[in-house]
């Protein structure tokens, strides 16, 4: 009996069966293999919502995973107009995939929040398309998402790096050359001639040319320190957005749960104060009622 393979029926399950179906399993294996089954953690509210996502609707949850690696892409290569578009796409699909869950507020915000997560992380991606989630993920955007607590067993983890400043100028500047070349090389090919041997110059004219040369090339120097600082500049600002739209997102988050419980305090509050009331009335009467035996 192949323990993953339990795992994922047990997590394809209704949650109010998970328990019974974890015991019949653990009944049916041996020992250690029992052990294993019996230590497999019932998934929440939220996460039992994800896992059936991830069985009856794998099409929709591979585009939400997939706009994430598209998105660190784009931010790699700093196309802002893909990534203003991957952003709109990922707000559509988001929405696609918790419209109609019949979930309760607070659950439903842990279903986006995670899926929010799984489009940023790649480690939350692969822990939500293992469909063995046991409780909801969140991420602030600066650092891995921990998912070792959050899977009921371990999962690969795909990596995404992105590639530095350094090589992208590289590579461009590779990719420029490599064009300059094949654009001289096809224009001899068009002609069919061979260069064209250079007059002579004389010594003056070959000294202002060799001044020239050297004045452009300090030129070109500076310009190409100039574009990467700026570069460089823009890369950590980029960065930083980045940063601050997520834990903007986090705060926008916390402040509608601060609200709804908020609401719901103030719920309660009312109902308290209500039965409160209540029984103090019932209190008063007692007290009456015992006077008046009394009496008797």
């Amino acid at each position: 009996m192949d323990l993953r393979d339990v795992a994922g029926e047990l997590y394809a399950a209704a949650p109010g069966d998970f328990i019974a179906k974890r015991n019949a399993a653990a009944a049916d294996a041996d020992r250690p293999t029992a052990q294993q089954i019996k230590a497999l953690r019932k998934p929440s509210a939220s996460a039992s919502a994800i896992n059936a996502l991830v069985r009856d609707e794998p099409d929709l949850v591979g585009d939400v995973l997939e706009i994430g690696a598209r998105m660190r892409d784009a931010f790699a290569s700093r196309d802002r107009a893909e990534i203003r578009s991957l952003t709109q796409e990922r707000q559509r699909l988001l929405q696609r995939a918790t419209e109609g869950l019949d979930l309760s507020p607070a659950v439903q915000r842990e279903v986006e929040e995670t899926l929010q997560a799984a489009v940023i992380d790649p480690a939350a991606a692969a822990a939500v398309r293992s469909g063995m989630l046991v409780r909801a993920l969140e991420s602030t955007g600066l650092e891995q998402v921990d998912v070792s607590e959050a899977v009921a067993l371990p999962v690969e983890i795909e990596d995404f790096p992105a590639p530095t400043p350094g090589r992208r100028r590289k590579v461009a500047q590779e990719a420029a050359a490599q064009r300059a070349e094949s654009s001289d090389a096809d224009a001899a090919a068009s002609t069919g001639e061979e260069p064209s041997a250079e007059p002579a110059e004389s010594p003056s004219e070959r000294r202002e040319r060799e001044r020239r040369v050297r004045a452009a090339e300090k030129t070109l120097e500076r310009a190409r320190g100039d574009a990467e600082s700026v570069d460089d500049e823009l890369d950590e600002t980029v960065d930083r957005r980045g940063d601050l739209e997520a834990e903007r997102e986090r705060l926008q988050r916390l402040l509608q749960r601060t609200m709804d419980d908020l609401t719901e305090t103030r719920s309660a509050e009312r109902e308290l104060r209500h039965r409160l009331s209540d029984a103090q009335r019932a209190v008063r009467e007692a007290e009456k009622a015992l006077r008046e035996a009394r009496d008797d």
